[in-house]
């Protein structure tokens, strides 16, 4: 199995290149608009506040959980998505969520300003300051969203295995470079590896969904750590009985095969509510 994740500047062509090498290379395509199909399949929407609700007690409270429950589902369905079929994933931070899974490529299209700016024109019939504006805008929104979601630099070179500059390299060329990148020892034999790892990730984000979301127990800080279908859980809960649940929720995920707790009983004078530690 392959992964390609692959983050693009507006006017780099970006979207374009992936459109080819989902159809050269027979890859499913994982974008904004079909993440949010998956997602509205698990009924979750992307979190959407309106600027009068910061008035209203306990907001950021809210806010927290809804930013949290937001990514853990998108996770998931980017894990269940990669572990199903070879892909590409457009956009939405992948090349964070799939830092360090094998055989991952992690893909970056850049271009000049000036560059980016004439496709723009061309593409679209406007002048250079409309191409400008629509250019900044959608830089500030994808840095803000890595910075809001990964806490991270969105155009960090340090995050990516390839940086393609489309001003030099054409995308028929990017895709040549691609699709051998993908022929080496380095992606093309780590399949049955990355499979279980994905599987892992998949198998954690469902525990929380399990015991977070939908059964709506009050854990704080909950970590998962899966390891070949063995469930540790880290976290604290205020009754005995919130741990034991817990335990409980998680063996019922489907593919888990063990469950070690390491949740601890810590009595708090306030509680903040599920998910969230104290203020």
């Amino acid at each position: 199995m392959a992964i390609i994740t692959l983050s693009r500047e507006l006017g780099s062509l970006g979207t374009e290149i992936a459109d080819t090498l989902s159809s050269r290379l027979g890859y499913s395509k994982l974008d904004k608009e079909s993440l949010e199909v998956l997602l509205k399949n698990l009924g979750m929407t992307e979190p959407r506040f309106d600027g009068d609700d910061e008035k209203k007690p306990g907001f950021w409270e809210q806010f927290t959980l809804e930013k949290n429950r937001y990514f853990t589902f998108m996770k998931g369905a980017m894990y269940r998505f990669a572990g199903e079929k070879d892909c590409i994933i457009v956009g939405r931070g992948a090349n964070i969520i799939f830092r360090g899974i094998p055989g991952a490529l992690k893909l970056r299209i850049i271009a000049p300003p000036k560059v980016r700016v004439a496709r723009l024109r061309e593409r679209l019939g406007m002048d250079e300051q409309q191409a400008l504006r629509m250019i900044h805008q959608s830089d500030h929104d994808r840095a803000g969203y890595h910075k809001y979601f990964f806490n991270a630099a969105w155009d960090s070179p340090a995050d990516y295995d390839l940086v393609v500059n489309t001003a030099t390299i054409s995308p028929a060329e990017t895709c040549d470079m691609v699709s051998a990148l993908l022929r080496s020892p380095t992606y093309a034999d780590v399949g049955d590896l990355a499979r279980d790892v994905l599987l892992d990730l998949r198998m954690a984000q469902d525990v929380i969904v399990a015991i977070v979301y939908r059964e709506r127990v009050p854990v704080m800080y909950l970590d998962v750590v899966c390891d070949k279908g063995a469930v540790a859980l880290h976290g604290t809960v205020r009754f005995p009985a919130a741990m034991d649940r817990c335990v409980e929720i998680a063996g019922t995920v489907e593919g888990v095969v063990r469950v070690v707790s390491y949740l601890e009983v810590v009595e708090y004078a306030y509680y903040a509510g599920v998910g969230l530690g104290p203020p």
